[in-house]
């Protein structure tokens, strides 16, 4: 049989182009996917660090130990590091010279937000190297990393986190690729810093390990050497940050172009099946059993496989580079990031085009088993419906669809909550589109009826007859495209995952992003100011006093941190957006929805949690808790909030709150701000601009904050949407195209007996291209139906959860996917139609159909 596969491959190679076309773009597309995904695996050498001199470095335990009812303890992350206990500093320093590494925040007037201060016994750590001046001698001088010599002996103001300070330039540095820095004497530094987030050590590595043993072991303190040194570097985590984001939005992308790929490659060689149906039937009829036909079938599959795995391979190894740029160019990963070529990711990639081509080629193998003999003596090749297939997808994707729509309502209903969360409402979106991809068959041609029964419709509602609401090339392809189901289906189904699977995809992130708009609107609605970050990671200490010190202002400081608390499931620790703000202010000046206890109860020792926090707390009730550096708390619910889609997701004050560990004092975020009544806006407003003037702070109002957050959470999410949009879509257009060049080709005998009755050539490509438009149109029309179930299940959780917003229909988005599936498909289906009639006339045409016939 693999012979005769081989031959039937060689002679017949054009009904298995599209199949090839199609699977060797799906392996391309997996391949480049899984390159790029290993490229992010792991963080790439950084050369020069900021511990690159040192060589043992000891950090604190940056996780916490959490062992759930029914395991092993498990090490979880904190969000904020700790700094290590003096005790464990001088047991270290018995084994050696050591340097202690103090980072804290501390940015120049014109310095980039990421602007950090250290202390001068650091930069040799680095391998920093002075370029002018000398080092820091006394208190009040610094300096710059990457500075210019014409700086030195000048006198510069910075910002720390408890305000302006100005100091002297008494020296610069070279610029360095992994940090910018401020340095100070090791004594300014202690001041600004107590904490000692490094401890860079120089005596044996196993007295140091010894060392931090005796001084309480891993639970307080690792001991880093070698390559684990860049852990300790704040660059190599936010490189690992950055390439772990990218790492879920590039599997979802692979896992739908899989999923994807074996819908297009099943649908191309079910239409290549029914194309050769008379000719497998002959192979019955001369003594070919049922079992040979089936194994046939699958070795073509495989032959198929094996050269578009090979190609794929190709393209997806040349996609790699390309791939890795347009990761750098919209800012997702490293300038420096490079996605090499590695054997064992091309070979996974064609494995799984291998098993892409047999899993979609196994429906289509069952049924040419089913041909019978006689089928080969058929006169006319009329397509017959298949009960049993149109009963399987009737079955199918209404179980499907009707299983998402029912999840999506009691989602909404009963976990409101999980609408709000992109990723977990994503299988959810899926499912809808699953089931409008397994339905596109069974209802294209009702959707087709409707489609065209509309200018007959207004015709008769302008006093004329029906048949004037379309002429012999309407009624020529509404027949066709009725009667030729499966180059309908093939159609249509492609046009229908495009449209729905954008509508879905970008309609339910834009409504969850909507909602988190309104409910920033809601927070803010009785503010008259807000006082913001301009160019600087937040507000300092003088920011904040010079805020409260204007008359006739009543401010809100919002410092953001951390909770961390056990999920419903009782085993894992889950971590909790948190702020923290003074309770009579945050009753007076921003508008939260309480609904249970009240906010004047928030006090030291309570927090007031929203209706996310897993256990469905009580007021009153304490809970457990663990705050940003990991230390555990026992708090006393005061209130509880009745929405869900905010950002702080729990509200704390007191000093004891927030850990500044390493880093210095905490940043406020933002300072909400209303008018006490009797004072002059216009006057307060002056008074503000001037306090905040120089401090890297601006005044804005409301509405500007409102802009700013649906600007960010639009740019934040379409980054990701591209990528698993992008690579789905583009293989279903290729579907699109390959299943119509397939189907106009088979239909050169059609097309002669058109021109054969008298229709003109224009008359024939008329038609052709009014068919591939209804089944286009028809194939949007269950698109967007599919969208409209999805963001409306999105928007009805929503809604519960934070009250009245938005529904967002991706409308432009769907028209210019619809409008490009239609200039693909008309593309695809007219000028193969063109080729087939070019230099035929009437005695060619009859000679054509005779031999066809």
């Amino acid at each position: 049989m693999l012979t005769l596969a081989l031959a039937s491959v060689r002679l017949r190679w054009a009904s298995f182009v599209g199949s090839f076309v199609a699977l060797a773009c799906g392996v391309a597309l997996m391949a480049t996917s899984i390159l790029v995904i290993a490229a992010t695996a792991d963080v790439p050498g950084q050369g020069r660090q900021r511990f690159s001199e040192a060589p043992v470095l000891v950090t604190a335990d940056l996780t916490v130990d959490f062992t759930p009812p029914t395991g092993e303890a498990q090490p979880t992350p904190v969000p904020a590091q700790p700094g290590l206990p003096a005790g464990l500093i001088a047991a270290v320093a018995a084994t050696g010279r050591t340097v202690e590494d103090r980072t804290f925040y501390a940015q120049l007037p014109d310095g980039p937000r990421e602007q950090v201060g250290r202390a001068w016994s650091a930069a040799a750590l680095g391998g920093y190297r002075l370029t002018a001046g000398a080092a820091p001698a006394a208190d009040d001088e610094v300096v710059i990393g990457g500075g210019r010599p014409e700086q030195v002996g000048q006198r510069v103001r910075f910002v720390t986190a408890d305000g302006v300070h100005s100091a002297t330039v008494s020296g610069v540095t070279e610029a360095v690729p992994f940090e910018h820095a401020v340095f100070f004497t090791d004594a300014q530094a202690a001041r600004f810093c107590p904490a000692v987030g490094v401890l860079a050590a120089f005596g044996p590595a196993d007295a140091v390990r010894r060392a931090v043993d005796a001084a309480g072991g891993a639970s307080v303190a690792r001991v880093l050497t070698g390559a684990e040194r860049s852990q300790a570097d704040p660059h190599h985590a936010e490189v690992s940050s950055r390439l772990e984001n990218v790492q879920t939005p590039l599997g979802l992308s692979a896992a739908v172009s899989g999923g994807t790929a074996v819908f297009v490659v099943g649908g191309t060689f079910a239409l290549s099946i029914a194309q050769r149906r008379r000719e497998l039937a002959l192979l019955r009829l001369i003594g070919a059993t049922r079992r040979q036909l089936r194994a046939l079938v699958n070795r073509e599959a495989l032959v198929v496989g094996v050269l578009a795995s090979a190609a794929g391979c190709a393209l997806g190894a040349a996609g790699a580079a390309p791939a890795g740029r347009w990761l750098v160019d919209h800012d997702m990963v490293p300038a420096d990031f490079t996605v090499p070529v590695s054997w064992w990711g091309l070979l996974v990639a064609a494995l799984i085009g291998l098993l892409t081509a047999l899993g979609g080629v196994l429906l289509s193998s069952l049924k040419a088993g089913l041909i019978s003999p006689g089928e080969a003596l058929a006169e006319a090749d009329v397509e017959r419906r298949s009960r049993g297939a149109l009963a399987f997808r009737w079955v199918s994707g209404l179980l499907v669809l009707g299983g998402g729509i029912a999840a999506l309502a009691v989602t909404a209903h009963s976990w409101p909550d999980t609408a709000a969360n992109a990723a977990d409402s994503l299988s959810l979106l899926l499912s809808i589109v699953a089931g409008c991809v397994l339905l596109a068959a069974v209802l294209a041609g009702p959707a087709i009826r409707l489609l065209t029964a509309l200018p007959g419709l207004a015709a008769r509602l302008r006093g004329r007859s029906a048949e004037d609401g379309g002429g012999i090339v309407w009624s020529t392809a509404r027949q066709s495209s009725l009667t030729a189901f499966r180059r309908t289906a093939a159609t249509t189904t492609p046009v229908v995952l495009i449209v729905a699977f954008a509508g879905c995809l970008l309609g339910s992130i834009g409504t969850i992003n909507r909602s988190q708009v309104s409910e920033v609107r809601h927070q803010l609605s009785t503010a008259d100011l807000v006082v913001t970050p301009a160019g600087t990671p937040g507000l300092s200490r003088a920011v904040v006093d010079r805020v409260r010190s204007v008359p006739g202002v009543r401010a809100l400081v919002i410092t953001p941190t951390s909770l961390m608390a056990v999920d419903p499931t009782g085993q894992v620790l889950v971590t909790y957006s948190a702020a923290v703000a003074d309770p009579t202010a945050l009753a007076e000046v921003d508008h939260l929805p309480v609904v249970a206890g009240s906010l004047t109860d928030l006090g030291p020792g309570s927090v007031v949690l929203s209706r996310t926090w897993s256990g469905s707390p009580r007021v009153g009730q304490q809970v457990s808790v663990r705050l940003a550096d990991g230390t555990p708390r026992d708090l006393r619910v005061a209130a509880l909030l009745g929405t869900g889609a905010e950002t702080v997701q729990a509200w704390v004050t007191g000093p004891d709150a927030v850990t500044g560990g390493v880093g210095g004092p905490a940043l406020a975020s933002r300072i909400d701000l209303r008018l006490l009544p009797g004072t002059d806006p216009q006057q307060a407003a002056t008074a503000l601009r001037s306090a905040v003037d120089g401090l890297g702070a601006r005044l804005t109002t409301p509405a500007d904050i409102w802009s700013a957050a649906t600007d960010s959470t639009e740019q934040a999410s379409w980054n990701a949407l591209l990528m698993i949009l992008g690579l789905a879509i583009g293989y279903a257009v290729i579907a699109l195209a390959n299943s119509l060049v397939m189907t106009v080709t088979d239909r050169r005998q059609e097309l002669s007996l058109m021109r054969l009755a008298g229709a003109t050539r224009g008359q024939v490509l008329c038609t052709v291209a009014v068919e591939t438009l209804m089944c286009v149109a028809a194939g949007t029309l269950l698109g967007v139906l599919g969208t409209a179930v999805s963001v409306g299940g999105s928007w009805a959780a929503l809604t519960n959860l934070v009250g009245p917003t938005p529904a967002v229909v991706p409308w432009t988005v769907m028209g210019v996917l619809a409008a490009a599936c239609a200039a693909v498909a008309l593309t695809a289906a007219v000028l193969p139609a063109a080729l087939a009639l070019r230099g035929r006339d009437g005695q060619g045409i009859l000679r054509g159909a005779a031999g066809a016939a």
